[in-house]
């Protein structure tokens, strides 16, 4: 008789590890089952962010590029117009002729300056402005508006 009890307990014992076990791996295959829809759910808002954040930096080059070109064509249009204003520079000179005597507007500038600097070492010269009088023949010119002189002819 104690053979049989010992292969009755065997035998629910058995029974009852099998559904443990069965138990267990169905515990198992759900956790397994959650654990697999919560990576697809990480994954998808992963892909999500990494989409969005394409978006974000084609969005942000393409306004770079618009603004690259805008620059390139405003720097265009102010060379084209310094160009044509470099071409519209006309060349002048100016000769005064009074009773026999001819002289030009760079003479008359270049003495009043060499006067200047005789008649006020250690000055700059910022500012110049000549008035001629030939009845006079003289040169006159009033330096960084306070230094005044006069030279001849």
């Amino acid at each position: 008789m104690v053979t049989n009890v010992k292969s009755a307990s065997a035998k629910v014992t058995v029974e009852d590890v099998k559904k443990s076990a069965a138990s267990a791996a169905s515990t198992v295959k759900a956790a397994v089952a959650s654990t697999t829809e919560a990576t697809k759910k990480a994954v998808e808002e992963v892909k999500k962010e990494a989409t969005a954040a394409k978006k974000t930096a084609t969005a942000a080059k393409k306004t770079a590029t618009k603004k690259a070109t805008t620059a390139k064509k405003a720097a265009t249009k102010t060379v084209k117009k310094t160009a044509a204003k470099a071409k519209k520079a006309v060349s002048t000179s100016a000769v005064i002729q009074y009773q026999g005597l001819e002289f030009s507007e760079a003479d008359c500038l270049k003495k009043a300056q060499a006067a200047f600097k005789k008649d006020y070492k250690g000055k700059t010269l910022e500012e110049l402005s000549i008035y001629i009088k030939p009845e006079e023949r003289k040169i006159y010119y009033v330096a960084n508006k306070d230094s005044v002189g006069s030279v001849d002819l």
